[in-house]
């Protein structure tokens, strides 16, 4: 985890305690009088700990908090917020056993109660006792139905566990409780669950069922880019050729920056059916709609140059080249072409003046999310596990699109 991550995790922690801590105070009463929850948080360590936290040195915040928290037993924020700290620093065992004496306490609300076993859950996660931490989202949820944060966290460990029909569940759950302007995206997570349960019919043998829960993807998100790349595998493996085809059209036509994950499939089926010329004539429609695809020129040239057509193939390469210096895939391909036409010096000289300020990307891929990078693309992110974050990351072209042309 980032120091980034690390930091907004923790504030977060801190924001929750202390709003739990408020809630405590106000209505928690002891023998008719209002229990004072404010001494820990009015001493100096307490003050200490949050500007170390604020500054990222985790190890003196929890110093600090753990001064504070001495002064007052019955703190039960400052001791939350500890124990939280002990998460994020890897440290789970101490989390747990934080969050675990908490739950001991026989006067917490029914809103306390539920927030520690919800900590409680996090840290079982974070050590890795998927059994355990089930068990205390689960509890959460009794005690507080729609507790957002637990619902999220139950559905990520059923996805480390590839339990997709449990994840796309507790997903439908949340998109329930979730405000308007986060349906889409809430859509969108539904629609890749939708895709996985399809992969797991494929290879069931579910041919019928697949079909249903990727036609279901589509239906959710219409940029449910994967979904279609497998419905139209399926139709191949019917040996429905056309359906295929129609299908990956389709992806074209709703997310045409992805075109070029179906190229390879849409190329094969051209070639299968005797109709190559489809091909050729979707990368230059593609072209003229965007004229900085470089993956359309790429696929073209690649066709152009299995059918020996070099010189054509090179200037299709060298127009990419303006449009994305930095991708490996078109220098291997043009060195390959250069190779094949005997290295002519004037095409060899043209290649070096493309590339002078060239800098090659060997992982473009990276998470918006948590900054993972990848060399390619990825629908959910190992790391941070959300889905669809990946962009490619570029760099400016160093010279006008004009100029590969002439």
């Amino acid at each position: 985890m980032s120091s980034y991550a690390l930091l907004l995790a923790v504030l977060v922690a801190v924001l929750a305690g202390l709003m739990l801590g408020k809630a405590w105070e106000r209505y928690n009463l002891r023998g008719n009088t209002l229990i004072d929850r404010r001494r820990a948080r009015q001493s100096p360590h307490y003050i200490l700990g949050l500007n170390f936290l604020v500054a990222n040195q985790i190890d003196l915040a929890i110093e600090e908090l753990t001064r504070a928290a001495s002064l007052d037993e019955d703190a039960l924020e400052v001791h939350i917020i500890l124990g939280n700290l002990y998460r994020e620093k890897g440290q789970a065992g101490k989390a747990i056993t934080v969050h675990q004496s908490l739950l001991q306490r026989s006067r917490l609300s029914r809103i306390e109660h539920a927030y520690v076993l919800l900590c409680l859950g996090l840290d079982y996660k974070r050590g890795g006792f998927v059994d355990r931490a089930l068990e205390a989202f689960n509890e959460v949820l009794r005690l507080d139905p729609k507790n957002e944060y637990a619902l999220v966290n139950l559905q990520k460990l059923h996805e480390e566990q590839h339990q997709w029909t449990e994840a796309y569940d507790t997903r439908q759950r949340l998109t329930k409780l979730a405000a308007i302007e986060s349906q889409p995206q809430s859509q969108s997570i539904l629609a890749f669950l939708e895709n996985e349960i399809g992969l797991e019919a494929v290879r069931r043998g579910e041919y019928a069922e697949a079909i249903r829960r990727f036609e279901s993807a589509i239906d959710l998100d219409p940029r449910a880019v994967p979904a279609y790349l497998n419905l139209g595998d399926v139709r191949v493996t019917q040996d429905n050729d056309k359906e295929a085809g129609r299908v990956w059209e389709r992806m074209l036509a709703a997310a045409p920056d992805r075109a070029y994950l179906a190229f390879g499939r849409i190329e094969t089926l051209a070639q299968r059916t005797g109709e190559p010329e489809r091909f050729l004539a979707l990368c230059q429609r593609l072209i003229e709609e965007n004229p900085q695809d470089w993956r359309a020129r790429l696929a073209l040239s690649q066709r152009l140059m299995a059918d020996g057509q070099h010189q054509d193939a090179l200037a299709l390469l060298f127009a990419a080249l303006v449009h994305n210096p930095h991708a490996l895939i078109i220098h291997q391909a043009i060195w390959e072409a250069l190779g094949r036409l005997g290295h002519p010096p004037a095409l060899v000289e043209r290649y070096t003046e493309l590339t002078e300020n060239a800098v090659f990307y060997l992982d473009p891929h990276v998470c918006i999310r948590c900054r993972y990078r990848s060399t390619e693309l990825l629908w959910q992110c190992p790391h941070c596990h959300d889905w669809n974050t990946f962009v490619e990351e570029r760099i400016a072209p160093a010279q006008e699109p004009v100029l590969a042309e002439s």
